[in-house]
């Protein structure tokens, strides 16, 4: 009986305790370990800043799937790894052995220099966001014209830009504003120009202020400037940039997933050695989840892992209007009211 050991509750390990049937889990011992008995789901995140969900609706009784799948769930989180001893160490203190050790601990943002941290609201991790979004909702009610600044230039920025300006429209406050800054020279970089260029033209005619090309240089108590030297006024501002890889996840994984031979990671807090511009998003991370399934099995059977092949073409769907949503395959793209249906039916 060999010991495997999931560290974090992120899609990739979801997909793993989905992947696994109890005769399976039985057979050796399945560990979960976890600071929290719920995942929150990145997917409704747009639906929640909108104000269609309430932030109850935005969690997976993540614990309660894996312990009735035979997983041990243990409401922790992993400190430090010993890789010579194959050991972790919890938060509590407590050392735990293992044979196989997988890593879905997340990542989070470069933290830009702010004199107003408390208006500086980081999307990821989810479990910082959350305790301020009470605060976001206060300014939709008691601010008759809101400003948001949000920072980045993926697809979750340019969600989160759209739900915000949905929101806005449904309060009814016409002179609020929306403001999206990107370092690069075009949003959602990986994406084809045309989708990009696409994408840009639809914020506009939403009425979304769209900065390309720009950083913030500084952030005041309620206004920050660009590199361009301009300043934006704000009550608050979302930073919604690419995470960066954990302090514990060092070094890059292998075609595998793996860090070490019995090592694997998985998720936004990782790159890979072969695929460094990789896209860090919810869709890579349920491939990723799937083929670390099999890798285990294959472990566990006394076989060789696989490697990872990165799906040629993912399926993209991006909130972009009261009632549309733009569905994205490889380089097809078009917008509509049903890809926001199909969304809808996914994340559901």
């Amino acid at each position: 009986m060999k010991t495997i050991i999931l560290a974090g509750s992120g899609h990739a390990h979801l997909e793993v305790i989905k992947a696994f049937s109890k005769n399976e889990t039985t057979a050796h011992r399945f560990l979960l370990i976890s600071p929290h008995r719920h995942t929150y789901y990145s997917g409704l995140i747009p639906r929640l800043i909108a104000g269609e969900i309430d932030a109850k609706n935005l969690t997976i009784n993540s614990a309660d799937f894996a312990e009735a799948k035979g997983f041990t769930f243990i409401q922790d989180y992993v400190q430090s790894v010993n890789q010579l001893e194959n050991k972790v160490t919890l938060a509590s203190g407590q050392k735990l052995q293992f044979d196989l050790l997988s890593m879905n601990v997340g990542g989070a943002p470069a933290e830009l220099i702010s004199e107003s941290p408390h208006d500086t609201i980081y999307l990821r991790p989810f479990d910082g966001f959350m305790p301020k979004w009470r605060e976001i909702e206060r300014i939709f009610s008691t601010c008759m014209n809101p400003r948001f600044v949000i920072v980045g230039g993926g697809a979750a920025a340019v969600e989160v830009a759209t739900a915000l300006r949905i929101r806005l429209l449904r309060n009814q406050t016409p002179k609020s504003e929306v403001h999206l800054v990107s370092k690069g020279p075009r949003l959602c970089e990986t994406y084809t120009d045309e989708i990009s260029a696409t994408i840009l033209k639809s914020l506009l005619e939403f009425q979304i202020n769209v900065h390309l090309n720009e950083s913030v240089e500084k952030i005041f108590s309620k206004h920050l400037t660009l590199k361009n030297g301009s300043e934006l006024k704000f009550d608050s501002i979302f930073v919604v940039t690419p995470t960066q890889p954990s302090g514990i996840i060092s070094g890059k994984i292998d075609s595998k997933l793996r860090l070490s031979s019995n090592i694997f990671a998985v998720g936004d807090g990782t790159k890979m050695l072969a695929k460094p511009n990789l896209p860090r998003s919810g869709v890579i991370a349920v491939h990723q989840g799937r083929h670390l399934a099999q890798n285990i099995r294959n472990i566990l059977k006394g076989n060789n892992p696989i490697d990872f092949v990165v799906p040629q073409k993912q399926l993209n769907i991006l909130i972009s209007g009261d009632r549309s949503a733009r569905l994205v395959w490889g380089s097809l793209s078009f917008e509509g009211r049903w890809p926001l249906q199909l969304k809808n039916w996914i994340d559901e």
